[in-house]
């Protein structure tokens, strides 16, 4: 075959998309999912800046301490009205609510342990029409209880 052809060939099948697509780098989500497989005990929160650069911890109201335990999990509804752990009255808006189109990702405190951040490459954007994301950290408290994306939206 012809260089040229090759080139032709190759510039024809990315335009067409039977090339490897790249990866978005924000998804959308509604609920986050959180399970515990480590060998640990452990609280999930959700977390997002805000513009004036604070940070907000949160998680649905009603749920003021989850301790979840190893194989324990939990699914929290974005939607829902929210209590805040840390962070200042901002963090809501007046009904109790995380405001539409915020990007959130999932926070892991580990008993006895390091305190996990589930933010990865893609922004997760709170969308009310959006799918679950899903988080899972595994390990012990010392060796390898990162939080990891088990399911994009």
């Amino acid at each position: 075959m012809s260089c040229t052809l090759s080139r032709t060939l190759i510039l024809v099948l990315f335009g067409i998309g039977l090339a490897s697509p790249s990866l978005a780098s924000e998804v959308k989500a509604s609920k986050m999912k959180y399970t515990n497989d480590g060998g640990y005990t452990a609280q999930f929160y959700i977390r997002y800046n805000l513009e004036d650069g604070s940070n907000c911890k949160v998680r649905p109201s009603g749920i003021d301490s989850v301790n979840l335990f190893e194989n324990d999990s939990t699914t929290y509804f974005l939607t829902d009205k929210m209590f805040v752990k840390d962070g200042g009255q901002g963090c809501l808006d007046q009904y109790g609510y995380i405001a539409e189109g915020r990007e959130v990702w999932g926070y892991v405190e580990i008993a006895y342990g390091t305190n996990e951040s589930c933010r990865k490459d893609k922004k997760v954007i709170f969308r009310s029409s959006g799918d679950t994301i899903k988080y899972k950290t595994k390990g012990t408290t010392l060796k390898d209880n990162r939080c990891r994306v088990t399911s994009w939206p």
